[in-house]
């Protein structure tokens, strides 16, 4: 005679968060009780913490204006072309990357905060962006999460230009993922220079509580590190490396904050990381990079993240990627995503669950509940006893 077996429902939540998102999914079908425990907040957070999955790293590739891809880092070779939720048209930037969500905005300032492994994203409002007989210029932007009140937030500096007078005046604005609205920042960062071309990457690099961009002081032109602390909404700032004026990008590197200096003799790329974050003594030299072309004009790479323990460091030139070997100092000759598109960006992303409440789904069709016509009507407790008995557990 067949049994049932009797599993706490503690033993089943530390299998739950331990496997992967895919498996997760499916099993929302379970039971009632199964898929609001798996759509929860809380048992998203721990499945965040505890799956393998939410702490191995996934890589992105930009290509064109059509291509987005993501592969393992474990297995570069093996690209997977994804649909983005937003018209790409002609081209897509992303402001961040944070716990499995991306957010994303195209040319025409389309917005959205997208999970591309549960295919579900929110799109954003850019009303509150625009005034009437204005342009507008983001300067500088960012993504990231509030561990405080569990908050993902959406970080933008941007300058308006009145169209008769040719005045103009900067704002920030944060959307709020709880909120799901946007508002105004009182905090401006005051007697800073910031902002492409000259001072580096307009996208914010995560680290910590913080998004942190290259600046400069008006005071004295010297270089800085401007910080948004997205718990307290405040700024501040710390200095560069001393005699680092070639620095392009800011990069969270192996959960480190990265300084990443183009150096013209002999040419390389240095990449610098604090060690005591904040002071301007503790920065350090982790390693440099030589340029994938020796002859001018030289071809410069920017790292994307670790391989191997960091042994090896996964970098790019808004063309290919590449790996080097860090401990041998060479490029690994192996190929690294045959049959892609011309890379113009990369980042690193993890599988998780987050975003599992958004309503806007990127699956081919609407999706589907309850009943379908003609078809045979179960009940919910049928349902629920037919996969029980299949999973050989009690619900």
């Amino acid at each position: 005679m067949e049994t049932t077996a009797h599993l706490p429902w503690d033993i089943i939540l530390v299998i739950l968060c331990r496997l992967p998102v895919k498996d997760l999914l499916r099993f929302r079908c379970v039971s009632k009780s199964w898929c609001s425990l798996i759509g929860g907040s809380d048992f998203i957070n721990l499945h965040l913490k505890h799956s393998p999955e939410s702490t191995f790293q996934i890589g992105f590739a930009f290509g064109g204006n059509t291509d987005i891809c993501w592969a393992s880092l474990n297995d570069l070779n093996s690209f997977v072309r994804l649909t983005c939720p937003i018209d790409i048209g002609t081209g897509l930037s992303v402001q961040g990357s944070i716990n499995g969500l991306l957010a994303i905005m195209n040319h025409s300032f389309d917005m959205a905060i997208w999970n591309p492994f549960i295919r579900r994203y929110i799109s954003l409002p850019m009303s509150h962006h625009f005034l009437p007989f204005h342009e507008f210029e983001i300067l500088l932007t960012g993504f990231g999460h509030d561990p405080v009140t569990d908050d993902y937030k959406l970080v933008m500096l941007i300058e308006f230009n009145e169209l008769f007078t040719r005045s103009s005046h900067r704002e920030v604005k944060l959307y709020s993922l709880n909120a799901k609205k946007w508002k105004k920042i009182d905090d401006s960062p005051k007697h800073i220079t910031y902002g492409p071309p000259n001072h580096g990457d307009l996208f914010g690099a995560l680290f910590g509580n913080a998004l942190h961009w290259l600046a400069e002081s008006k005071h004295d032109n010297s270089d800085l590190i401007l910080v948004f602390d997205l718990v307290t909404e405040t700024f501040r700032h710390f200095p560069l490396p001393e005699n680092k004026c070639h620095c392009v990008k800011l990069v969270n590197l192996g959960d480190s904050l990265c300084a990443v200096i183009l150096i013209n003799t002999p040419p390389r790329v240095e990449v610098w990381g604090v060690k005591e974050y904040g002071v301007n003594e503790s920065w350090v030299l982790l390693f440099s990079v030589p340029p994938t072309k020796p002859t001018p004009p030289c071809n410069y790479t920017l790292p994307i993240a670790y391989l191997k323990n960091s042994d090896e460091v996964l970098l790019h030139d808004s063309e290919k990627l590449f790996v080097y070997d860090i401990k041998r100092k060479e490029f690994n000759k192996r190929a690294v995503g045959p049959g892609l598109p011309e890379i113009r960006d990369a980042l690193v992303c993890v599988k998780s669950l987050v975003g599992l409440g958004f309503g806007e789904s990127t699956c081919n069709g609407k999706e589907r509940g309850g009943n379908v016509k003609g078809g045979k009507k179960h009940t919910a407790k049928q349902r629920d006893d037919f996969l029980s008995k299949g999973f050989k557990l009690r619900l």
